[in-house]
Protein backbone atom coordinates (compact mmCIF):
# COMPACT_ATOMS: atom_id res chain seq x y z
CA UNK A 1 0.00 0.00 0.00
CA UNK A 2 1.50 3.34 -0.99
CA UNK A 3 1.31 6.49 1.11
CA UNK A 4 -1.73 7.86 -0.72
CA UNK A 5 -3.72 4.67 -0.19
CA UNK A 6 -2.55 4.44 3.43
CA UNK A 7 -3.68 7.99 4.21
CA UNK A 8 -7.02 7.56 2.43
CA UNK A 9 -7.72 4.29 4.26
CA UNK A 10 -6.61 5.47 7.71
CA UNK A 11 -8.41 8.81 7.57
CA UNK A 12 -11.41 7.31 5.76
CA UNK A 13 -11.31 10.00 3.06
CA UNK A 14 -11.35 9.79 -0.71
CA UNK A 15 -7.97 9.71 -2.42
CA UNK A 16 -8.43 13.24 -3.77
CA UNK A 17 -8.58 14.67 -0.24
CA UNK A 18 -5.72 12.47 0.89
CA UNK A 19 -3.65 13.66 -2.07
CA UNK A 20 -4.26 17.31 -1.19
CA UNK A 21 -3.46 16.67 2.47
CA UNK A 22 -0.19 14.95 1.60
CA UNK A 23 0.57 17.78 -0.81
CA UNK A 24 0.06 20.38 1.92
CA UNK A 25 2.44 18.46 4.18
CA UNK A 26 4.99 18.28 1.38
CA UNK A 27 4.74 22.04 0.81
CA UNK A 28 5.46 22.63 4.49
CA UNK A 29 8.40 20.22 4.33
CA UNK A 30 9.70 22.01 1.24
CA UNK A 31 9.84 25.24 3.24
CA UNK A 32 11.54 23.57 6.22
CA UNK A 33 14.19 21.38 4.57
CA UNK A 34 17.32 22.09 2.57
CA UNK A 35 16.70 21.84 -1.17
CA UNK A 36 18.80 18.70 -1.68
CA UNK A 37 17.02 16.92 1.16
CA UNK A 38 13.62 17.87 -0.21
CA UNK A 39 14.62 16.51 -3.62
CA UNK A 40 15.14 13.15 -1.90
CA UNK A 41 11.71 13.46 -0.25
CA UNK A 42 10.14 13.98 -3.68
CA UNK A 43 11.83 10.81 -4.92
CA UNK A 44 10.47 8.87 -1.92
CA UNK A 45 6.85 9.85 -2.62
CA UNK A 46 5.47 9.04 -6.07
CA UNK A 47 3.58 11.91 -7.75
CA UNK A 48 4.69 14.38 -5.08
CA UNK A 49 4.74 17.33 -7.51
CA UNK A 50 1.14 16.62 -8.55
CA UNK A 51 0.06 16.35 -4.91
CA UNK A 52 1.67 19.67 -4.06
CA UNK A 53 0.02 21.29 -7.08
CA UNK A 54 -3.40 20.02 -6.06
CA UNK A 55 -2.83 21.21 -2.49
CA UNK A 56 -1.84 24.67 -3.71
CA UNK A 57 -5.02 25.03 -5.71
CA UNK A 58 -7.43 23.33 -3.31
CA UNK A 59 -8.32 26.31 -1.18
CA UNK A 60 -9.09 28.81 -3.82
CA UNK A 61 -11.65 29.53 -6.47
CA UNK A 62 -9.38 32.13 -8.04
CA UNK A 63 -6.13 30.21 -7.98
CA UNK A 64 -4.40 32.16 -5.24
CA UNK A 65 -1.84 30.07 -3.47
CA UNK A 66 -2.45 28.58 -0.04
CA UNK A 67 1.23 28.21 0.71
CA UNK A 68 2.04 26.42 3.93
CA UNK A 69 4.74 28.74 5.23
CA UNK A 70 4.41 27.91 8.90
CA UNK A 71 2.18 26.16 11.40
CA UNK A 72 -0.87 28.32 10.72
CA UNK A 73 -0.29 28.13 6.97
CA UNK A 74 -0.09 24.35 7.14
CA UNK A 75 -3.32 24.12 9.14
CA UNK A 76 -5.07 26.44 6.68
CA UNK A 77 -3.82 24.39 3.72
CA UNK A 78 -4.97 21.14 5.37
CA UNK A 79 -8.38 22.63 6.12
CA UNK A 80 -8.65 23.82 2.50
CA UNK A 81 -7.76 20.29 1.40
CA UNK A 82 -10.73 18.99 3.38
CA UNK A 83 -8.74 17.31 6.14
CA UNK A 84 -10.64 17.19 9.43
CA UNK A 85 -8.81 19.05 12.21
CA UNK A 86 -8.89 15.91 14.38
CA UNK A 87 -7.12 13.95 11.62
CA UNK A 88 -4.22 16.39 11.25
CA UNK A 89 -1.92 14.62 13.77
CA UNK A 90 -2.48 11.22 12.12
CA UNK A 91 -1.88 12.62 8.65
CA UNK A 92 1.26 14.36 9.87
CA UNK A 93 2.61 11.20 11.45
CA UNK A 94 1.94 9.08 8.37
CA UNK A 95 3.68 11.50 6.02
CA UNK A 96 6.59 12.21 8.35
CA UNK A 97 7.16 8.53 9.17
CA UNK A 98 7.18 7.83 5.44
CA UNK A 99 10.05 10.29 4.90
CA UNK A 100 11.88 9.95 8.24
CA UNK A 101 14.64 7.79 6.72
CA UNK A 102 15.21 10.49 4.07
CA UNK A 103 15.14 13.59 6.28
CA UNK A 104 16.63 12.03 9.42
CA UNK A 105 15.32 11.98 12.96
CA UNK A 106 16.69 15.44 13.93
CA UNK A 107 14.80 17.13 11.05
CA UNK A 108 11.73 14.99 11.82
CA UNK A 109 11.79 16.15 15.46
CA UNK A 110 12.42 19.81 14.50
CA UNK A 111 9.48 19.78 12.10
CA UNK A 112 7.18 18.41 14.80
CA UNK A 113 8.48 21.02 17.26
CA UNK A 114 7.69 23.87 14.88
CA UNK A 115 4.30 22.40 13.90
CA UNK A 116 2.72 21.46 17.26
CA UNK A 117 -0.71 20.71 15.74
CA UNK A 118 0.87 17.61 14.20
CA UNK A 119 1.63 16.21 17.65
CA UNK A 120 -2.02 15.93 18.58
Amino acid sequence: MDLLQQVAANLKVEEGKAEKGIGAMLMALRMALPKDTFEQVKKAIPNSERMMGHALMSGSRTGELAVATGPSGLLAALAAAGINKNDVPRLGRMVLEHVRSVIGTPAFDRFLETHPALKG
